[in-house]
């Protein structure tokens, strides 16, 4: 049944080729959004009975070769395209619809390839919707590759030529290929050792992953090719250069893409397959939440001293996509549970920040912050959506984020796997994001005045505020959402405990 939410993204795909129109795209964009809603239904009246017992549902299985049979391809080798959801899945999944499909009304786009350019956006959302219900690791992997392609296209083609864009993109795509293409060898190796050790076929399969655990001694190895991957997408120190790159060079409204969506796909899967290397997650743990406060405090220290809002932004994002890492190296319900509602807080405050801020660098022509001052008096609009956006971003309470920086704080305090010091590191974190952030918003916006902009546009006022209200209303209404959140993370964090240290 999921897979329909995939096959929507495709099939728009498909008529925006045939198609090339605005509205088809929007249209599709619309399809794909109802599609989601009525599984978001389905699921709510199968998970009460199914989660408690898969951890999953909406399941689709189809072997990638011929048909299971006693003897053959397909009995040796048990690959399928597994796709199924869980609650902080179905979450993210709904998110990257919604962004989508405002962005698919977002009137900045300056399309030189329209026909190809919008569908390779919806083969963006397919391929990030095909990644995130993946439930067999060579299905995954497939999703996970797939969507570097399009986003290859679309920064050369949307961003301005020249040396400095084909930089940017090679960047993006050698970086995530650097860190994934070692996955390839882990998930292969371990498939391997699985049924060597146990005497099954071969199987990339989640469940059998977790029912037939590696030895200890190979854990290590293969569960390092996975958060090197993991981490690059995450886009974190000293892996973040393709980060500062894309956020220099192309689009804002494509940056969306990127940092709203496809770098949710690193944290989603660490979130997954953790469990399935238990003892070598615990071992990890303390070097990874060492790391993890590392780019947390660095990048939000560089952020302060930036001259330009894309680079401040650029630092920005990858401060606080490092406070997922923390969650999860954390290894508790609290921690992870932080670490999923981070990555979907996050995705509405980035897509709502990068629209805002681009907004203002199309209006005054750079992105120079020493150019800027005193525009709250001629773009209310834009200053109150910026104000609410800022506010999120450094957790203040009553908005999105404040929930999901005090279940990682909370996680890392009571950890197993943390030093304390970790937790200090992550705490003094959150003070630094009000450092770098506040005072660019009373330069930009109440400083000296560097003279007037015309304010949002009808056209941006409402895709705005409608990411604006998600982001106060999900902050005072986030506890049916955090449940859901933790009756499919919990578990996941506890396996990975009660295996290391006999802990639930």
């Amino acid at each position: 049944m999921i897979v329909w939410w995939i096959v929507a993204a495709f099939a728009g795909a498909v008529g925006v080729l045939l198609v090339p129109s605005r509205w088809v795209w929007r249209g599709a964009s619309l399809i794909i959004g109802v599609v989601g809603a009525w599984l978001a239904y389905e699921y709510t009246l199968r998970a009460p009975l199914e989660v408690t017992h898969t951890l999953s549902t909406l399941s689709f299985r189809l072997p990638w070769w011929g048909t299971p049979t006693t003897e053959g391809w397909s009995a040796r080798y048990q690959v399928q395209l597994f796709f199924a959801s869980d609650g902080t899945a179905l979450l993210l999944a709904g998110g990257v619809t919604l962004i989508q499909l405002i962005l698919s009304f977002w009137t900045g786009w300056t399309f030189s390839q329209p026909r190809f350019q919008m569908a390779a956006l919806l083969l963006l959302q397919g391929f990030t919707l095909w990644t995130i219900f993946s439930y067999d690791l060579i299905a995954f992997y497939v999703g996970f590759e797939a969507v570097l392609f399009p986003m290859y296209y679309l920064i050369l083609t949307l961003s301005p030529s020249g040396e400095a864009t084909r930089r940017a993109a090679m960047e993006f795509l050698l970086y995530t290929l650097v860190g994934s293409v070692p996955m390839l060898g882990g998930i292969l190796y371990g498939a391997s050792e699985i049924s060597r050790i146990h005497g099954i076929p071969f199987t990339t399969n989640y469940y059998d992953w977790l029912k037939y655990p590696l030895p200890d001694s190979v854990q290590l190895g293969i569960y390092l090719s996975f958060v090197l991957a993991f981490w690059v997408k995450l886009g974190l120190f000293p892996l973040h250069g393709w980060v500062l790159s894309l956020y220099r060079q192309a689009p804002l409204a494509l940056v969306v893409v990127s940092s709203a969506l496809l770098t949710k796909l690193g944290g989603l899967a660490w979130l997954r397959w953790a469990p399935a290397f238990p003892q070598a997650h615990f071992t990890l743990g303390p070097y990874i939440g060492a790391l993890a406060v590392i780019s947390l405090l660095g990048a939000g220290l560089g952020a302060y001293f930036q001259k330009s809002l894309r680079s401040w932004l650029a630092l920005g994002t990858i401060s606080h996509l490092s406070m997922v890492a923390v969650g999860i190296a954390a290894t508790s319900p609290a921690g992870g549970s932080g670490a999923a509602w981070m990555m979907i807080s996050h995705a509405l405050i980035a897509a709502l920040h990068l629209l805002v801020v681009g907004v203002l660098i199309e209006r005054v022509g750079s992105d120079d912050i020493s150019q800027m001052g005193g525009l709250a008096r001629t773009m209310p609009q834009l200053t109150a959506l910026w104000m609410l956006t800022a506010l999120a971003s450094i957790g203040l309470p009553g908005l999105i984020q404040f929930p999901a920086e005090l279940l990682i704080l909370t996680g890392a305090y009571a950890s197993y796997t943390l030093q304390r010091s970790v937790f200090v590191a992550a705490l003094l974190g959150v003070l630094v994001s009000a450092v770098y952030t506040l005072p660019v918003l009373r330069k930009v916006l109440f400083g000296s005045d560097r003279g007037g902009y015309k304010d949002l546009s009808p056209a941006e006022i409402v895709p705005l505020w409608v990411l604006g209200l998600l982001v106060l209303v999900l902050g005072f209404a986030s506890a049916p959402f955090l449940s859901e959140i933790q009756r499919t993370v919990s578990p996941l964090m506890q396996a990975i405990l009660f295996q290391s240290l006999g802990v639930r």
